[in-house]
């Protein structure tokens, strides 16, 4: 199974109540079954490959919000750090 991290960043815009929209996107990640942390400028998630991508789609496809900003980067790769291995020596 491909393991694959990814930082996702879900801004609603012309929304009246955005927090609620973004408690929202949140959800769809906390439902998702990855391994997810909350940070204040969006989440970072860890899985498997098919499942970190069909969340992003799911986003992507959501009502949450008539308009919004996706932001997706992907960490690729066999040897990468885990994510909390990328923080680890900060916590």
């Amino acid at each position: 199974m491909v393991q694959l991290s990814a930082h996702i960043q879900f801004i609603p815009l012309h929304h009246e109540e955005p927090m609620a929209a973004v408690d929202v996107a949140i959800g769809f990640i906390q439902s998702s079954g990855l391994a997810y942390e909350v940070g204040p400028f969006g989440t970072s998630v860890e899985g498997a490959s098919h499942t970190v991508e069909e969340l992003v789609r799911h986003l992507l496809h959501s009502s949450i919000s008539k308009e919004f900003l996706l932001n997706v980067q992907y960490h690729v790769g066999d040897d990468k750090l885990s994510n909390k291995a990328k923080v680890a020596k900060f916590r």
